[in-house]
Order: C-alpha cells, then sequence, then structure tokens
C-alpha cells in the first residue's frame, strides 16, 4: 500500500512537471520572451503584402499582423519567402506564423493548426478582353493557365483540366497573359480589383467568378507547442473584429470590407 502510495505520488510529481514544462516550452512563451513574431509572407502580392514606392513592406497582412503584435505585446518580424516557400518555410521553423492570404483547405488542415478566418474572398479567372470562349472554370480544359506554385489557384487550374504553368508572382502571370503566352490566370478578385484600380486601362478582364467562398485564416505548425498561440491569436483576432480595427484595415487596401 505504501509502496503504491509512493508510485502515485510520483506520477503526479512527473506529470506536474512535464505539464510545466510544456507551458514553458511553448512556442506562445518562446515568444514573449524574445519580445518578437517572425511572419512569413510573399511581400509581392498587392495589397494583400507588397513594396510601395519607398520599398516599404506594406499591405492588409502586414497592418493586421503588426496589430496583433502591439496588443500581444512584441515586434513583428516580417520574413519574406517566394510563394511556393512561405507554407515550408513555417515546417522548417524559419518563422512563428505566415500572414500571405493563406486559404484554409483541407490538405493544408491535415498540417497545419489555424486561427478563424480574418478575410473572406473569391477566385476568378482572368483574361484578355478579346478573349470571349472562356466564360467558366470548365472552358479552362486544355487552355494554358499561369499561377503561382502550390497556390490554391494552381490547383484549380489543374482541376478545371488547364494546361498549368507555373510562375512566381501575379505580375508575372499578367505579363505572360498580355503577351499572348497563357491563356488565363486564377487568382483573388481582390487583387484582380487592386490591379485594375492602378492599371485601369489594361486590357483584361474577368471570365468567370468562382461560387466557393475563400477564407483566409494563419496558419501555425501543427504541434503541441502552438495551441496556446493559436488561443491567443483568435482571442486577438476577436477583439480587432469587435472594435472595428479588422474592417478599418480592410477598408485602407480593398474599399470594402472583406473580414466579415
Amino acid at each position: 500500500m505504501k509502496k503504491a502510495l509512493l508510485l502515485s505520488l510520483s506520477f503526479i510529481c512527473f506529470s506536474l512537471c512535464s505539464c510545466k514544462k510544456t507551458q514553458s516550452n511553448s512556442l506562445l512563451d518562446q515568444i514573449k520572451a524574445k519580445g518578437e513574431m517572425s511572419i512569413a509572407m510573399e511581400g509581392v502580392w498587392a495589397p494583400w503584402n507588397y513594396h510601395d514606392e519607398q520599398n516599404q513592406l506594406v499591405g492588409f497582412d502586414v497592418d493586421v499582423a503588426k496589430e496583433i503584435c502591439k496588443r500581444m505585446g512584441v515586434r513583428a518580424k516580417f520574413v519574406e519567402r517566394e510563394w511556393e516557400r512561405v507554407l515550408s518555410s513555417l515546417e522548417k521553423h524559419e518563422c512563428d506564423i505566415v500572414m500571405s492570404g493563406v486559404e484554409i483547405t483541407p490538405e493544408r488542415e491535415e498540417r497545419f493548426y489555424y486561427t478563424t478566418p480574418y478575410a473572406y474572398e473569391k477566385a476568378v479567372v482572368i483574361v484578355r478582353k478579346e478573349t470571349n470562349d472562356i466564360k467558366s472554370f470548365k472552358d479552362l480544359n486544355g487552355r494554358t493557365s499561369a499561377n503561382s506554385l502550390n497556390s490554391t489557384y494552381d490547383d484549380i487550374a489543374r482541376k478545371s483540366g488547364a494546361i498549368a504553368i507555373t510562375v512566381d508572382t501575379f505580375d508575372e502571370t499578367i505579363s505572360l497573359l498580355l503577351q499572348n503566352r497563357v491563356d488565363s490566370t486564377i487568382n483573388s478578385v481582390l487583387v484582380y480589383y487592386n490591379y485594375m484600380k492602378n492599371n485601369s486601362k489594361a486590357p483584361i478582364k474577368v471570365a468567370a467568378e468562382s461560387d466557393e467562398i475563400c477564407r483566409i485564416a494563419i496558419p501555425c505548425r501543427r504541434s503541441p507547442e502552438c495551441v496556446t498561440l493559436m488561443l491567443e491569436l483568435n482571442k486577438t483576432l476577436d477583439s480587432m473584429r469587435a472594435d472595428g480595427t479588422l474592417e478599418r484595415i480592410s477598408l485602407k487596401y480593398f474599399d470594402q470590407d472583406v473580414t466579415k
């Protein structure tokens, strides 16, 4: 009986110590300790995240990230990567989170934890103005479509039967489209509107819009150490939504509220 009691006490002590160790090693605690959170993004996808005329990193994701960090009491450290490396940089521990207009998909949910969405959008097919035989995603079958590698847009193109041409940036896709080197590209309707706002005479148009709404959220590594960070991020996003901060930042970059 005495031996069993000692074993039980030993187990409880071990469990408490393990719990304490897990909590102290949580990613949130590590971020608080160093006073900064590293955030990976593409940096070339306006208006989500891009460089302005002074080469400063700006955009919806950037402002939201800075506000999150401010409310958490830490600095924001931005890590720029090509889109095809953004999510893998998270898995390689090169950043703490990713904020680059990342859509929630079933495949990605198997790899990452996600916060609640902080924005919503739709995918569109973009073609040259004179193109009249592409009116739906199904019409991409057998046609060329330029999209970023490992993006949801590239996935949509391939599933639609398109001949996928992979590039690094949205500007490259538009360049190929205008040069008549591809038939189409798929991208965010918000990115298209922003491009046309700054290039009103560009001879391109939206040929089709997806019926599905894309949910944009913050991914983090699927690991027990990241659970408390996810909870903190959700709490912070909730407060930003409640006090109108998310809406204000959205109106600044999209001229509409895309956060609800």
